[in-house]
């Protein structure tokens, strides 16, 4: 993993105008992964759209971390369920 890859959680707690706390509470539910290297921590660039949603549901919408887990869950059981059902589309279209 290169320097360019990953940026340190200072800098995206400044950008976005986030608290440090948020994103480690973040990754204590699991719902993003933070690298560490020495005493800084920091994220990968990938999972910065996630960090960005996660802040605008937690500060914009006022949904709380386990909110924010549930909704994330759900999200993901919704996108397996479409994928399924395209696949199962996909076969369909064989019979007609």
């Amino acid at each position: 993993m290169s320097d360019q890859e990953i940026i340190p959680i200072e800098i995206c707690c400044s950008y976005y105008h986030i608290e440090q706390e948020f994103v480690q509470t973040l990754e204590d539910y699991g719902l993003i992964s933070i690298r560490y290297q020495e005493t800084k921590r920091f994220i990968h660039q990938d999972d910065v759209p996630q960090l960005e949603q996660f802040s605008r549901l937690y500060y914009e919408l006022n949904i709380n971390v386990p909110g924010i887990d549930a909704l994330q869950h759900l999200l993901e059981k919704i996108k397996k369920l479409q994928q399924e059902s395209d696949g199962l589309r996909n076969r369909l279209r064989i019979y007609e």
